[in-house]
């Protein structure tokens, strides 16, 4: 217990000095990836401040990180900064438009801004990149493609039963 509470002190220290981080501040792959692993635990228990430290400050340290630009864009788009989280997705497609997620969390964003043709255009994407239908990320892309035309099918019912009330 009094490791894990330690654990945690230190996971909060980094999340800390990283926005300071110098430019030539040099760390393995490895050390960069645990960080990132650091940010997501973050995230995924709703600690949604230091993941965003943790993410920015890894950006800072490699603003070519697909992955931290993703990881961030997701931040964003759960937060509902929409044009921020574009700012970061659109990077991360740049630099890797192999991915899945940011092209989900892309969508999301065009969802929510009534921006339905590109939405669904990311969404065709991300179930493109997973063909065996394996990826968590695509297979949240299908549901929302799913979402999408049934809300299509009841409007389109909606509207035939508006026209046969008005005959």
């Amino acid at each position: 217990m009094r490791q894990a509470v330690e654990t945690n002190r230190q996971k909060a220290n980094i999340a800390q000095i990283l926005p300071f981080a110098s430019d030539n501040l040099r760390m393995s792959n490895e050390e960069f990836q645990a960080i990132g692993e650091i940010g997501a635990m973050f995230y995924e228990q709703g600690n949604l401040e230091k993941a965003q430290t943790i993410f920015e400050g890894l950006i800072e340290i490699s603003p070519d990180s697909d992955a931290a630009h993703s990881a961030l864009g997701a931040l964003l788009t759960k937060r509902r900064d929409d044009e921020n989280a574009l700012i970061h997705l659109n990077k991360a497609i740049e630099l890797n438009d192999l991915e899945i997620a940011p092209f989900v969390n892309r969508a999301e964003v065009y969802l929510r801004q009534q921006r339905f043709e590109t939405a669904v255009a990311d969404l065709k994407r991300a179930i493109e990149l997973d063909p065996q239908e394996k990826d968590a990320g695509a297979n949240r892309a299908r549901a929302m493609v799913l979402g999408i035309y049934q809300a299509i099918e009841t409007q389109k019912a909606q509207q035939n039963n508006f026209n046969l009330k008005e005959k």
